[in-house]
């Protein structure tokens, strides 16, 4: 066979490098994942290393292209959309399950004999990892994007282990810790999922240690992900207990965030007809404080109670939601004005803040004090139920 390939005996000997059991895997992923180059491979496969070393970080690249796609256009089951066909031989019924499997698919595929060690005995072998075998087991887990992350708020059982356990494969301090943008994302994002399942869980930063790794973020925000000029608004919003100073400095971060993912929004959607463009709401501004203000759309949806779907979908579009007594002891009212039918923040001194309504129709129609419920999205925040002061 070797002859027939155009190989001497010695060269097909060395193409079995890789092919001898979970050693073989190992060197496999060394040399995929690293600047290690075997011996036996240097000079034969010289034409082909450029190449194969890439794939690992092209594939990563293609599922945060997904990911960063699917924060702007996912569908909304059960308040906005049902389901959505993305597979030419089949149907997806959830894009963020579909992209939380292949991304743990890519995870397994590369997972060693060490890192099935670590996910089988628990985090007390997370020292024993490399960096490269901790990466791929937060793929794995579903830690590699922020819609795998995202997703995991909508798994019923495990996922509150599942996020520790991610948490774990981290520095123990990230401050000191070298991350680039796109770990500094996931990492937060983390974090503030795991709060929302489980808010007295021992792995979860405070909301201060977050907003410090965020501020490693690139000054220049035209070299910021999209997903961190959301973390950005996210994470600097003023509460009630800052004083004027530390409010208008947020405002200032938040602001400067908001205008550049404005561009980053249309630039995204300016080949999309205006009738499929779609606006999702993360998260919402809520009565607590610290990471525990944020309240993610899943838990909302929880509290609509219907029949059926549509009956569900009535209650969010009607504004029958906003009446329940539960969702408006969950979040919290922020005041502002209308101009013109402009909605306007009541807080920054320095500049207006804008706000887009998330419903024209429930624009007043004269110039107002309002309050309103506000919203995240990448686009930046928006409107909910706005109701004039009386």
């Amino acid at each position: 066979m070797a002859d027939e390939l155009g190989q001497s005996p010695k060269n097909w000997t060395e193409t079995q490098l890789f092919a001898n059991g979970a050693r073989g895997h190992g060197e496999c992923l060394r040399y995929l994942c690293s600047d290690h180059i075997p011996e036996e491979l240097k000079d034969d496969w010289d034409p082909f290393h450029g190449c194969l070393k890439k794939l690992c970080k092209t594939l990563e690249d293609a599922l945060e292209w997904i990911s960063g796609d699917l924060s702007y256009f996912q569908t909304d089951t059960g308040v906005d959309e049902d389901e959505i066909n993305l597979s030419l031989e089949g149907k997806i019924n959830n894009s963020l399950k579909w992209l939380a499997n292949i991304s743990s698919k890519l995870g397994r595929y590369l997972i060693d004999s060490s890192s099935r060690t670590f996910l089988q005995t628990g985090q007390s072998t997370a020292t024993n990892l490399t960096p490269i075998q901790k990466r791929i087991v937060i793929y794995h887990l579903g830690g590699g994007n922020v819609t795998s992350i995202l997703s995991k708020l909508g798994e019923e059982k495990g996922a509150v282990d599942t996020l520790k356990k991610i948490l774990s494969l981290y520095p123990s301090n990230p401050l000191i810790s070298k991350f680039d943008q796109r770990d500094i994302v996931n990492y937060t994002l983390t974090s503030i999922t795991l709060n929302c399942l489980s808010p007295m869980a021992p792995k979860v930063l405070s909301l201060r240690v977050l907003q410090d790794l965020c501020r490693q973020f690139p000054a220049d925000k035209d070299k910021c992900l999209p997903s961190s000029l959301f973390l950005l608004t996210l994470l600097f919003w003023p509460e009630d207990k800052d004083t004027n100073i530390e409010r208008e400095n947020k405002y200032e971060v938040v602001q400067s965030a908001v205008q550049h993912m404005e561009k980053g929004y249309w630039t995204k959607m300016k080949d999309i007809p205006p009738r499929k463009r779609r606006l999702y709401t993360h998260f919402f501004l809520g009565s607590g404080n610290g990471l525990d203000k944020f309240i993610h759309k899943r838990k909302l949806k929880g509290l609509v109670r219907g029949t059926s779907l549509s009956e569900k979908r009535m209650k969010w579009f009607s504004g029958e939601v906003w009446k329940k007594p539960e969702i408006d002891k969950l979040l919290k009212r922020v005041s502002g004005w209308t101009d013109d039918g402009v909605v306007y923040l009541e807080g920054p001194q320095k500049q207006k803040f804008r706000i887009m309504p998330l419903h024209l129709p429930s624009l007043p129609h004269s110039n107002e004090n309002i309050t309103f419920y506000l919203g995240f999205t990448f686009r930046g925040p928006v409107a909910y139920n706005i109701v004039v002061n009386k």
